[in-house]
């Protein structure tokens, strides 16, 4: 049983892509923790993805407010955890509640909170391709916790590659995933934030 699966995207617009083709999976009480560098598009991942379930307006990272709510298909709660220095700043804020079994929860720095998260969740890790070249390339990792999320995984990566293919037909190369074992590489030059 496959860790994980993992694809490099070219563009934003496949960054969002990944998003969309999630979205059409998730139900209330899902949780998708994103990681990753700073600026490496957790929030485009989420603007794929809550676009994808009908929210309105331009969905925008929640870094100085926290939290978002949106209304859409199902309540979508999309937290960044990144400003808070402790896991009592978590609970604060009320995270526990914010776990919301009725809405779709989406944490960005979500591994900051792990400890505090279900024993079911799937993380979605977002990077820069090393190359200096390739500044508009990421390497996405999804990372299932919890059996649900193999299933869901697998029917993600064909929506993906569909819509991939549809996008970028000129690039288009077939299977763009790959089985991932183990947890992403770190950056070039330092830690995650």
């Amino acid at each position: 049983m496959p860790r994980g699966l993992r694809v490099v995207t070219r563009s934003a617009q496949e960054t969002s892509i990944l998003g969309t083709a999630i979205a059409a999976l998730l139900l209330p009480g899902d949780i998708v923790s994103l990681t990753g560098e700073l600026g490496a598009g957790k929030t485009v991942f989420v603007q794929g993805l809550a676009t994808s379930l009908g929210a309105p307006g331009p969905v925008t990272s929640p870094s100085f407010t926290l939290v978002h709510e949106y209304e859409a298909r199902y309540r979508i709660i999309h937290l960044d955890v990144y400003r808070l220095d402790s896991f009592q700043e978590v609970l604060d804020l009320g995270f526990e509640e914010l776990l919301d079994p009725g809405a779709i929860v989406l944490i960005e720095w979500g591994d900051a909170v792990e400890p505090l998260l279900p024993r079911s969740y799937l993380t979605v890790d977002l990077r820069r391709v090393p190359d200096p070249e390739k500044e508009d390339e990421r390497i996405v990792t999804f990372r299932p916790r919890g059996p649900e999320w193999i299933r869901k995984l697998q029917d993600m990566r064909m929506t993906a590659e569909a819509l991939l293919d549809a996008a970028s037909p000129e690039l288009s190369v077939g299977n763009r995933f790959e089985e991932s074992s183990g947890p992403p590489g770190r950056s070039v030059g330092g830690g995650d934030r």
